[in-house]
């Protein structure tokens, strides 16, 4: 019998005190799904280090000079497993993302060129052409669904644009994606069974790096243009390694980034003001996605130890593994002044959205450009806009907080 029969609680509600709190805590829970933030600052305040016994178990790093640490001492907290409970997508380890020391150092040397802000600065007409063909169609029509016809589309076609991929397989991309997360994994019953799921995708990029090999690659930017004609550690990169760090992109870039943009469109839905502030001063549009991202954490991912380590007294051991929240450590009232606050002349911008470290986010550049981009665009076309009535944002926790239904209305 589930237990909350038998407690007569209901699964939706939080446990009742902040040591039930961390000890209960996984990105997956029920009633953290709607609100993780609240209960997140209850668990900081708890201790800076506390123990889940979910998933089998399971470190939390609750402060941000912690997580900040942890993150700078990669050769400790090892990246090899990076979900909790960690899932082997592929039958190799995933570039760069599982990767440490010399292995991953070499592959970041080979792919860090290939998303700095001057390949972001090449694509963004292309971005931005994408962006304003997405949104005339809603100030057509005064509103949508944020999510389907925004969203998720804009990030996966900058994916494919940075990538070499022509605009014409959006659609497919997509629809391997939403199948992988929404069925493949869920229902996948053993690593082997996922990794089959993962075929259809592994397929695709395989095939994209076939026909940019047969077009040429002279004078072009886009990644796999410039993967074929790289090294890593002294030699050509394998078509397997080349589809890997592809596959992998698109899981760490294409959800991201979709969350990010939902989470900055609820709150400008909901604070006409800030809309108002763009349209009199879009010179400030990047402070505003600065503190957004700030304000409104997405990505959590997991460490597993490699030594047995102290930190505040409490010994974590070789094996064990820690979760590390990078969005919710922008609200460390020791490190932010007033973090609950959205205040868009905040001196720090030490957030650590994007990581710190030797794995800090390779995709941050475009991440950030599209969101800059998204907001220019939109509020050319859309300047006011609200939360359509009677409507209830659905939220979502998971490694990336984000909105799955966002109604918007013009005007």
């Amino acid at each position: 019998m589930p237990q909350a029969e038998s407690t007569g609680k209901c699964p939706f509600s939080a446990p009742d005190t902040p040591e039930e709190l961390a000890r209960s805590w996984s990105v997956y829970q029920p009633w953290l799904q709607q609100d993780p933030v609240s209960h997140w600052n209850t668990v900081r305040e708890l201790a800076p280090v506390v123990r889940s016994e979910e998933a089998g178990g399971f470190w939390i790093l609750t402060r941000y000079e912690d997580i900040e640490w942890a993150a700078k001492n990669a050769d400790v907290f090892s990246s090899a497993q990076v979900g909790i409970p960690h899932r082997d997508v592929l039958p190799v380890k995933q570039i760069p993302i599982q990767l440490d020391g010399d292995e991953h150092r070499n592959w970041r040397r080979t792919l860090s060129d290939l998303f700095n802000p001057s390949v972001v600065n090449h694509f963004e007409p292309q971005m931005r052409q994408a962006a304003v063909e997405a949104i005339e169609p809603i100030a057509a029509k005064g509103e949508c669904e944020f999510i389907t016809e925004f969203a998720t589309a804009l990030p996966a076609e900058t994916f494919l644009m940075n990538f070499g991929i022509g605009r014409e397989y959006l659609q497919p991309l997509l629809e391997h994606k939403t199948w992988l997360r929404r069925v493949g994994i869920p229902n996948a019953r053993n690593d082997e069974e996922l990794w089959a799921a993962n075929r259809p995708l592994w397929d695709f990029f395989s095939e994209a790096i076939d026909r940019r090999r047969a077009e040429g690659t002279e004078g072009r930017m886009d990644v796999f243009s410039r993967l074929l004609e790289s090294t890593y550690d002294g030699r050509k990169p394998t078509q397997d390694e080349m589809v890997n760090a592809a596959f992998v992109s698109m899981l760490a870039s294409l959800d991201t980034t979709t969350a990010a943009l939902g989470l900055v469109f609820l709150h400008l839905a909901e604070n006409p003001q800030v809309q108002d502030l763009i349209a009199r001063s879009p010179e400030s549009i990047p402070a505003i996605v600065e503190e957004l991202v700030r304000h409104e954490p997405v990505s959590t991912t997991g460490r597993i130890l490699t030594q047995d380590v102290e930190r505040h007294g409490v010994t974590m051991r070789k094996g064990d593994r820690v979760m590390l929240s990078w969005g919710m450590s922008g609200l460390d009232p020791e490190v932010f002044e007033r973090p609950d606050e959205v205040d868009f002349s905040r001196a720090s911008t030490r957030q650590l959205a994007f990581g710190i470290g030797p794995h800090r986010c390779l995709g941050m550049h475009v991440a950030r450009r599209i969101l800059k981009v998204a907001l220019e665009e939109w509020h050319r076309r859309i300047p006011r806009y609200h939360l359509a009535a009677g409507s209830t944002p659905t939220r979502h926790y998971s490694p990336a907080r984000g909105v799955a239904d966002l109604r918007l209305v013009a005007g």
